[in-house]
């Protein structure tokens, strides 16, 4: 019950977070938007402010000798909510409405050259004196008419942020709004397309986990094209063959518990009749010492065919103890342990580089030359060849081991690395079959190059480790 809330609570958790990473990006993208917007805001703001006063100040002009009375003045400044306008057409030549009180003006902009770091920069000074009282600033831009008439305005900047401020909660409130629709929408199909058809691979993986073999656990694969329909159909695939792999081990152990008690009971009858066959070797009788070895080399064959199998049986995957080894050495020491070195008929060629190093588990890598080099030996029976070289290709070291028997018979090659199906002349053929899960091991392959008449190579590839 504990597990179950546990993982709705990390299924909801993951759900929040989706939903509030998808707001927070949104917002992220309002912001980066706003920038630029609220910049642009207040250049238009001013620009606004700057026609109105072009309009304003036409009024001097329609006035006689342009001078207009105190009071329309004060009108036309109040109604464009300015402190001065003033028209220049030259240096000694202008239009002005101002109020009668001195004023000071704490900035100027120019509307005419003004860039987008620069306008970005000072909207945000605006925004920052929205409490600052009394702060004129001047701003001009091209006056209607001439082309080098300039207009001004000296106006309270109090006036400039509040609107911009109003603007920004609007776009604020904008943008929470498209914020939190977008993110739901987004929500629900990332819902639907992701978080839902990985919360059931996950849910089944964890049931998968606890009863593989129940078949009711299954994972129903969605008929998708995307990533997520080729995961569940190759988990579906993946679990159907683990299923099968362990239903194939349940048996197989139980067949092997059977085969263990048969070889035990096995051994002992083949242990008395190995006392019996020692025994008929101390008659002196013509016929009973012609009989006598065959039947003994019978038993023994029987006795080590039975204690292959309960090796191979109880064969378990071995931790590797990886070292750095000198593999001319190692070949030196396989010829030795199979008597090879005081040999006049069978010779062992090592080719090896004095130097060559490699980097795998010795003794592993030492059974399996043992195994392969045996199997020459026992091929080439009276007298032979047998050679080891090595050499580096593509950041792997390649070992050919060639013999020159007769070759590999085709009825055994077709099962070659097959336990209890690729021996000969009484063996169980594990030793191919266990050399190669040993190579494999350590990532890399051992195969048949070649077989004919003038003898067998097989071909063993490792990586290079550093």
């Amino acid at each position: 019950m504990f597990e179950k809330l546990k993982n709705l609570s990390v299924k909801r958790n993951l759900s929040v977070r989706l939903l509030l990473f998808t707001v927070f990006f949104v917002l992220i993208a309002e912001i980066v938007i706003y920038v630029p917007s609220i910049a642009n805001f207040r250049v238009n703001w001013i620009k606004q402010k700057l026609a109105e006063a072009n309009i304003a100040i036409l009024v001097i002009e329609a006035a006689p000798d342009y001078m207009v009375s105190r009071m329309l003045a004060d009108e036309l400044l109040t109604s464009t909510e300015n402190y001065a306008i003033v028209r220049k057409m030259d240096e000694e030549n202008q239009q002005a409405l101002t109020v009668v009180e001195p004023f000071k003006i704490s900035a100027h902009y120019d509307m005419r050259e003004i860039t987008w770091y620069q306008s970005v920069k000072d909207a945000f000074v605006t925004l920052a004196n929205l409490n600052r009282k009394g702060y004129l600033i001047e701003a001009t831009g091209d006056a209607n008419g001439e082309e080098y008439d300039e207009i001004s305005i000296v106006f309270n900047e109090e006036l400039l942020s509040q609107d911009m401020y109003d603007y920004s909660f609007n776009i604020a409130v904008l943008t929470i709004i498209v914020s939190l629709l977008v993110a739901m929408l987004l929500y629900y199909n990332l819902l639907n397309l992701l978080v839902r058809p990985v919360t059931k691979i996950t849910e089944n993986m964890i049931a998968f986990r606890r009863s593989p073999e129940d078949l009711t656990k299954r994972l129903d694969a969605e008929d998708r094209d995307d990533e997520i329909g080729i995961v569940m159909r190759e988990l579906t695939k993946m679990q159907d063959e683990i299923r099968k792999a362990l239903n194939q081990k349940s048996h197989l152990a139980k067949l092997g518990g059977a085969i263990s008690n048969i070889n035990h009971d096995l051994r002992n009858m083949l242990s008395s009749a190995q006392l019996v066959s020692d025994h008929l070797s101390t008659i002196d009788n013509p016929v009973v010492q012609q009989l006598a070895p065959r039947f003994v080399k019978a038993i023994d064959r029987a006795i080590r065919l039975c204690e292959n199998t309960l090796q191979y049986g109880g064969h378990e995957v071995e931790i590797l103890k990886i070292s750095t080894f000198n593999l001319y050495n190692l070949v030196d020491d396989v010829s030795t342990s199979l008597g090879l070195l005081d040999n006049e008929n069978i010779t062992l060629h090592n080719k090896i580089k004095k130097d060559q190093k490699l980097k795998a588990d010795n003794d592993q890598i030492f059974r399996v030359f043992m195994n392969i080099c045996r199997n020459a030996v026992q091929a080439i029976g009276e007298s032979g060849n047998i050679t080891i070289e090595s050499f580096i290709d593509n950041n792997k070291i390649i070992i050919d081991i060639a013999d020159d028997a007769l070759g590999i018979p085709e009825k055994i090659k077709e099962n070659l690395f097959q336990p209890f199906k690729s021996g000969s002349s009484g063996g169980t053929g594990l030793g191919l079959a266990i050399s190669r899960e040993i190579i494999e091991a350590h990532g890399g392959t051992l195969d048949l190059l070649k077989s004919d008449p003038n003898g067998s190579t097989f071909r063993i590839t490792l990586p290079l480790q550093n």
